[in-house]
């Protein structure tokens, strides 16, 4: 069973959101109508992973809406969804909360409060935590929790890696810190014998039309996610590195 998990980020028309991970509210309300029409049952990814868990039995027909960062124009698309009865789950970073352009700290409490609807925590400083040492690494898993907890009054039980950045060590300190699941990215689609704390998600841009939401929601062109990581990501993550090495290096000697 395929169980398509979408993640947004902005959604505005305003000029500060044009990027690739902006969509327009047009955009986005086109999106909303294929999801509501698609008969899935929207879950929050709370929900989601005690069924992957095998908690509770899996709905037959899931979808998830998740939002990263926590702009402010996160308020009014979640209002949008809930009009079409849908939920969603939405990611905050929680050292950007009441700045210009984020959240408010009264607009995270009524999310928080929404039948359908969840907040969880996407780190203090949306750093790449597979980056970090130990210490630094537990300030933003365990802080963030904190944070909107004491913000919320809700136990914050589900934690977005900043980036979709994470590995082994990253994942464990995220158990340990007490979340109950975690959403990565991949841009696939997840399935009933994917990792809770490494939950697919397809990324949707400005380039994603309402054509592509409708295949997504039915596993076209996306693939199924996979265990572990891949070896382009580990990669990566060591390419990163050396070029922050070498950064280093090249600062001491200046």
């Amino acid at each position: 069973m395929i169980i398509p998990v979408l993640l947004y980020h902005s959604v505005s028309d305003g000029p500060v959101r044009r990027s690739w991970g902006a969509v327009s509210r047009a955009q986005f309300e086109s999106h909303v109508e294929v999801i509501a029409a698609s008969s899935r049952q929207s879950l929050t990814i709370s929900v989601l992973a005690s069924m992957l868990r095998g908690e509770r039995s899996l709905a037959p027909r899931p979808v998830a809406v998740t939002f990263d960062d926590g702009y402010s124009d996160t308020y009014e698309a979640v209002d949008a969804l809930r009009q079409h009865g849908l939920g969603a789950t939405v990611y905050v970073t929680a050292g950007q909360i009441g700045r210009t352009q984020w959240l408010s700290p009264a607009q995270i409490a009524v999310l928080a409060e929404l039948p359908g609807v969840e907040v969880g925590a996407h780190g203090i400083r949306h750093r790449r935590l597979d980056e970090l040492d130990d210490a630094e690494l537990e300030e933003e898993v365990h802080g963030a929790k904190h944070w909107l907890e004491k913000l919320t009054s809700h136990s914050v039980d589900s934690f977005s890696y900043p980036h979709g950045a994470y590995d082994g060590r990253v994942r464990d300190a995220v158990i340990r810190a007490g979340y109950r699941s975690a959403t990565a990215v991949k841009n696939a689609v997840s399935h009933q014998d994917d990792d809770p704390f490494a939950i697919a998600r397809f990324t949707v841009t400005a380039a994603t039309s309402a054509q592509r939401i409708a295949e997504v929601l039915l596993g076209k062109g996306v693939p199924l996610s996979w265990a572990g990581e891949r070896v382009r990501t580990r990669a990566y993550r060591m390419a990163r590195r050396s070029r922050g090495r070498l950064r280093g290096t090249r600062s001491e000697t200046c």
